[in-house]
């Protein structure tokens, strides 16, 4: 259940706080009693999606004018959060849809293509795809070989291999980064495209350590149509724009993960006993828990920033990577400590705690890993203080 802190609650509209509360009863009611099942199968049903969609959880940020739910950037982090609480990879799979596959073609398709794609993608009747990886691409945008070509009818087809794309083969369309030729520089161009999934060959769902009810998928595109999705090479300025976005909803899933693995953690501690006491009367389990909710509680702040930002209109990149390396590690230690208080009952799966540690750990690598953070956040610093005691070099 959302806890309603001051913090945040502060910052909702009186809908948003009844989206949430609705958020929670979906929770409650729709992934719960069912989480466990999927994990064990490997997949998420359906109809799942469809119910999500009617929920309004596939549109949360989309504008109420194509169907949306118009919920500021806040509103969308609880309920990622909510949802992250019983099934990471379900609040996964939303993350990913509502940032990217939502995201890029309602900022950057043409009005043609938004009219084919809006409400179908809010409302649960599509399931949608975001493809950049590839075999030697991913935080490195450089490697990506897969290529869009034009037509003589003025039409495009794709030609490639991707991998470790969220929800590939079980989308019903899909939005694919592919080279289109190169810049006037040298450097590749990138474009975003707009294509159906049943035209893709499909190869395998890759079997992960976490999230394994998620749809991680292997595919090749052989002379696959597609339609563009904004002018051509403008795809990693777009591609960009919304990854930060993005990294707010992963904050968001991995902080709903470390809050869960928490809970179960205090109900262990006060009812397993050993050596003739319950377990909650041992200090050194006593400064975990301690460690856990002071680093949880950081990571929430971390998180609330840029969500105030993005209300007001600033930009927030770098406060997007502050949150998403902080709440990743973060969720990850604090699985971790849930795990050690639950002893070798939290290792087991009859509990989700090993769930949790295992789909908290993805919160460090996806939507740009620990380290692409650091990256990010150190040359920020550093060009700012170059800019600051004018020490930036000429270069040569």
């Amino acid at each position: 259940m959302l806890h309603p802190h001051s913090l945040y609650y502060d910052h909702l509209k009186p809908e948003e706080r009844e989206f949430l509360k609705q958020t929670t009863e979906f929770a409650a009611r729709e992934i719960a009693p069912h989480a466990a099942e999927w994990e064990e199968k490997e997949e998420l049903p359906r109809d799942l999606f469809t119910k999500a969609g009617r929920a309004g959880l596939m549109g949360m940020l989309a504008p109420k004018s194509v169907g949306g739910r118009e919920l500021s950037m806040l509103g969308y982090c609880l309920a990622i959060e909510e949802i992250a609480r019983h099934c990471g990879a379900f609040a996964m799979n939303l993350a990913a849809h509502n940032a990217l596959c939502v995201g890029h073609p309602l900022g950057f398709a043409s009005d043609e293509l938004k009219r084919k794609i809006f409400p179908s993608v809010l409302n649960g009747d599509w399931m949608v795809a975001w493809a950049l990886t590839e075999p030697n691409a991913g935080s490195d945008t450089g490697g990506v070989e897969t290529t869009g070509t034009p037509q003589p009818d003025g039409t495009w087809v794709l030609n490639g291999h991707k991998i470790y794309i969220t929800m590939g083969l079980h989308s019903d369309r899909m939005v694919v980064m592919a080279i289109t030729g190169r810049d006037e520089k040298g450097k590749k161009e990138f474009t975003a495209f707009w294509i159906h999934t049943k035209d893709i060959e499909p190869v395998r769902k890759v079997k992960t350590a976490g999230v394994r009810a998620s749809n991680t998928s292997e595919f090749y595109l052989k002379n696959v149509p597609a339609e563009l999705i904004g002018g051509r090479g403008k795809g990693q300025h777009a591609a960009l724009a919304c990854l930060d976005g993005g990294r707010l909803g992963i904050a968001a899933m991995a902080i709903g993960l470390g809050r869960a693995a928490v809970e179960i953690a205090k109900q262990r501690m006060l009812t397993r006993r050993q050596f003739g006491k319950r377990i909650a009367e041992f200090q050194a389990l006593q400064f975990k828990l301690a460690d856990c909710e002071v680093e949880l509680r950081a990571a929430e702040a971390l998180l609330l920033q840029p969500c105030v930002m993005h209300a007001r209109g600033q930009k927030f990149s770098l406060e997007a990577s502050f949150s998403k390396l902080y709440a990743s590690e973060a969720a990850s230690r604090a699985a971790n400590s849930a795990l050690q208080i639950c002893g070798g009952w939290g290792y087991t799966r009859d509990t989700a705690v090993e769930r949790m540690w295992r789909d908290a750990r993805l919160c460090e690598i996806g939507e740009g890993s620990s380290e692409v953070q650091r990256l990010i956040i150190s040359r920020a610093l550093l060009k700012e203080a170059e800019e600051r005691y004018g020490l930036a070099e000429t270069k040569k």
